[in-house]
């Protein structure tokens, strides 16, 4: 058996032992996973077998302390329901995982349990944060793997990266005074030219 099903199917146990309120921790990284260096903007779905797992992220180049989404989508193309299948996705340590929705976390695995009848398809979200320190141009990439039977291989992965933008001049600002403080700014703002043209007006001023 080699190393990535090992640590695969290693995945699979953690989900069942994390419901079980055990909480063991997987040695499992994505380097080496079949599929996982193609882009999904290349690959696609892939419908390789009955099957087909897709991750994309919402937006791939967000700012330092900012939120971004991996969407990743199972389609069941075969003649048979799909049940009890298990999507494991697991993501760069450097992001910080906000929400999986009804996933299971675990050792830094994000588990799905995964039901689909034939032609039925599904959407699994994950919402991570970019470190604060993260600096323009880091990748910061996840990987989502797809086990029909959690004691064999991954049926299929995906992969999709982050690359952190370069911040902005406003975006600066509001990380140093808030977003909110710079929109009341900009409103006094606005409210302060407007009373000023209205005074000009009243008193003939060119």
């Amino acid at each position: 058996m080699s190393g990535v099903a090992r640590g695969i199917r290693g995945v699979a146990a953690v989900a069942v032992l994390a419901a079980a309120g055990t909480g063991v921790a997987p040695g499992w990284a994505d380097e080496g996973v079949p599929g996982a260096g193609v882009e999904p903007a290349v690959a696609g779905l892939d419908r390789s077998g009955s099957v087909g797992l897709a991750l994309i992220a919402d937006d791939r180049s967000p700012m330092p302390g900012e939120e971004a989404v991996f969407r990743a989508t199972v389609v069941n193309d075969g003649g048979t329901r799909v049940k009890g299948a298990l999507l494991a996705q697991h993501v760069s340590e450097e992001l910080e995982i906000v929400e999986a929705g009804e996933g299971v976390l675990a050792g830094g695995v994000v588990n799905w349990r995964v039901d689909l009848s034939h032609g039925q398809e599904a959407e699994f979200a994950l919402r991570v944060r970019v470190p604060a320190g993260a600096v323009a141009g880091d990748r910061l990439t996840s990987t989502a793997c797809l086990l029909l039977d959690r004691d064999a291989d991954p049926t299929s992965c995906a992969r999709d990266t982050l690359v952190v933008g370069e911040p902005t001049v406003m975006s600066r600002v509001e990380a140093f005074v808030g977003a909110g403080s710079v929109r009341v700014a900009g409103a006094a703002l606005g409210l302060t030219l407007v009373w000023l043209l209205w005074r000009a007006r009243r008193t003939g001023c060119p």
